[in-house]
């Protein structure tokens, strides 16, 4: 990261002072971030700007981000959680004056976008990561470590439904931004799936092609998806199915990978595999009984759970100091915010055309269908 790699702490702006915000200011207000130093927060409301004169004196207040833009010398690195369509822009200001950038999920609305971004961070001299951070789930690690190893074997089939994201109109009517194409440039599938589709790319690669079955307020009075169902295909024959939803309760995490060898299981909080004495093919090859059954057994993997509050929030926050201070490798660049946006807007062109999509998608087309979608919305309200 050139001469800053010399440095000891850096000074770090918040960008936006909502639920997110206040919780890294607090993180680096309490020193819970070795290397980052609470430096300034951006926040345009009275409200906001006056807790933070009151609970952070000193902190550097910026009305807004044109005033805070202008002013790079007075920090190092900034960490962005304003609504997702300023993303790319903030980000991308800063990134080109030098500040390194950490930017809450997802990178933006269009994958076109966001890939624009990533190719010209990775000429500039500025680090630029995201907050994936169920990359830091240790479950999910250790899914990604069998897999790397092989233990399922050839992998057939995927299953995940997560529909743990639960939401009323309380939360929907929060903000004027939140929940419609205009603020947000989607729903679930932008919103709480970011996390998800960035866990289907890094276990399993990229798909494909999609088909979605996808509902627009289908629980609550929004114009964006609150429930979907993703069917992935990948050209080596392996299919994936992934439903979310955001107004079913209680609902589950629960993700099934069939292999060959056998079916990894991650349930919530435990990890199973459901190993066969042999594989599929072996057993195919020298049964003779027409009803034959393979055995199998299943043990448990043992997963050490973290310790302390918001374990995975802070790796990731202290990931990115080290990268910059002792070029620790990153566990999200900001490249990989380009692959779960060309799924979730895949998925979107898939239920809006009635067809399956293959991937890279066509951006050109799908800006203009978001539009369109902005456009309706903005005539309704």
């Amino acid at each position: 990261m050139g001469g800053r790699t010399i440095m000891k702490e850096l000074r770090t702006v918040i960008v936006a002072f909502g639920n997110m915000g206040r919780g890294y200011a607090r993180y680096l207000w309490d020193g819970q971030i070795k290397g980052l130093k609470l430096a300034g927060i951006c926040c345009r409301n009275r409200e906001g700007q006056e807790y933070i004169r009151e609970h952070y004196e000193g902190v550097r207040i910026y009305q807004n981000d044109t005033e805070m833009l202008a002013h790079p010398e007075e920090y190092d690195a900034m960490i962005i959680t304003t609504p997702h369509k300023e993303h790319v822009r903030v980000a991308g200001q800063a990134l080109k004056q030098g500040t390194h950038v950490l930017c809450e999920k997802p990178a933006g609305i269009c994958a076109g976008e966001v890939r624009m971004l990533a190719e010209e961070a990775g000429r500039l001299d500025a680090a630029y990561a995201l907050i994936f951070n169920w990359r830091a789930r240790p479950l999910f690690r250790r899914m990604k470590e069998l897999l790397e190893e092989g233990v399922p074997g050839h992998i057939t089939r995927i299953v995940w439904i997560s529909n743990i994201w639960y939401r009323t109109p309380a939360y929907h009517n929060a903000a004027l931004w939140r929940s419609s194409w205009n603020g947000e440039g989607g729903g679930v599938l932008i919103n709480q799936g970011q996390h998800l589709l960035d866990m289907w790319q890094w276990l399993f690669g990229e798909p494909d092609a999609v088909r979605a079955f996808i509902d627009f307020g289908k629980f609550n009075d929004i114009t964006v998806d609150d429930n979907a169902d993703l069917f992935f295909e990948y050209k080596d024959g392996r299919k994936g199915t992934f439903i979310t939803s955001t107004g079913e309760a209680p609902g589950s995490n629960h993700l099934e990978v069939h292999g060959s060898r056998g079916r990894l299981v991650l349930d919530r909080d435990t990890l199973v595999f459901e190993e066969n004495e042999m594989s599929t093919d072996e057993f195919a090859a020298i049964n003779r009984e027409p009803f034959g059954n393979l055995p199998w057994q299943a043990r448990k993997i043992e997963v050490e759970k973290p310790e302390g509050t918001d374990p995975e929030y802070i790796e990731i926050l202290q990931n990115f100091a080290d990268h910059i201070l002792r070029g620790v490798q990153l566990i999200a660049p900001g490249s990989c915010g380009v692959i779960p946006l060309e799924m979730a807007n895949g998925a979107y062109l898939s239920a809006w055309l009635d067809q399956k999509i293959s991937f890279p998608i066509d951006d050109g087309l799908y800006g203009e269908m978001l539009k369109r979608r902005q456009e309706e919305e903005l005539a309704k309200n």
